[in-house]
């Protein structure tokens, strides 16, 4: 089981290879759910999860911490397929996205959509779901997950593995 921290780290080492990279045009076709621009391509997730934070003080007023499902068609920098886990991690809203009426602990569906050449990833749409959602935070058995090698907080190689 991946801790926040590792999770976290994961997606900071993602975000940094980007930048670093310039980020990679994708040669793929662009899949079912996304959008081609000269901007790259941009990928739809519609999302389930439970607030676990809402922004704080010091916070940029636009971010909150989400636990969601499994993301079984994540598409990665690379333009292919590499199901996430379930996890928690910090969200950003889009311009104008409004938490009104939405507080930690509730159930919620969202759109979240990312272009990782435009390196933006931000929930465009937002709703609270009723409190008995059931939401479901296994990967489905026959979903393959990809290892991936991470470093630790003090430098030490490590592998999450399913």
């Amino acid at each position: 089981m991946k801790s926040p921290t590792q999770t976290l780290l994961l997606l900071f080492l993602a975000a940094s290879l980007a930048v670093l990279t310039g980020g990679c045009r994708s040669k793929h076709s662009v899949p079912s759910g996304a959008s081609a621009d000269r901007q790259g391509i941009t990928y739809t997730y519609h999302l389930r999860g439970i607030i676990k934070a809402m922004p704080q003080g010091g916070q940029l007023p636009e971010s909150l911490s989400i636990k969601v499902g499994p993301i079984t068609h994540w598409v990665g920098m690379s333009g292919k397929v590499e199901p996430m886990m379930a996890m928690t991690m910090p969200y950003q809203l889009a311009h104008g996205v409004s938490l009104h009426g939405i507080a930690a602990g509730d159930k919620v569906a969202f759109t979240y959509e990312v272009n990782w050449i435009a390196d933006r990833m931000v929930i465009t749409q937002i709703k609270k779901l009723p409190a008995h959602t059931i939401i479901n935070f296994s990967m489905p058995a026959d979903t393959p997950v990809p290892d991936a090698g991470v470093i630790n907080k003090t430098g030490a190689s490590m592998e999450m593995r399913k």
